[in-house]
């Protein structure tokens, strides 16, 4: 079932980077997501955009010695329901018990199970289990 977006903004009109395209960024209102216009930007730009600038300036020290962009240290991760077919509800949990949600659409999720089996098979296992 496709969704139904009505634009409310447009914000930003460029070329694509290869020049093929136009691309329209926009704020769009999705059917029956009962989110006001402050937390729809919350939960898609604001939050996001907060983090990457944590890291960019707490984790400076890690890039440098590992050659790796600051991440997030998650301690575990699972997969619950998410209300909704079209998407994958997802929690990281962190050190001190904070929980992380998160909302990826299918695709996503199956790109991501794909690249963590991929990986994994490239690392040995810890342990033989139980």
């Amino acid at each position: 079932m496709r969704e139904i977006m009505k634009v409310e903004q447009i914000s930003e009109v460029v070329p694509a980077p290869d020049g093929a395209a136009i691309v329209v960024k926009a704020d769009v209102a999705v059917a029956g997501d009962r989110r006001t216009a402050v937390e729809f930007a919350i939960a898609t730009e604001l939050a996001a955009k907060v983090a990457i600038a944590l890291l960019a300036t707490t984790a400076k020290a890690r890039a440098e010695r590992d050659g790796l962009e600051p991440a997030l240290d998650v301690l575990a991760a699972a997969v619950v329901a998410s209300g909704c077919v079209e998407k994958v509800r997802m929690h990281l949990l962190f050190d001190k018990g904070t929980v992380l949600p998160l909302e990826v659409p299918v695709d996503a999720a199956h790109a991501l199970h794909r690249g963590l089996t991929d990986e994994l098979k490239a690392i040995p296992p810890t342990s033989t289990g139980p």
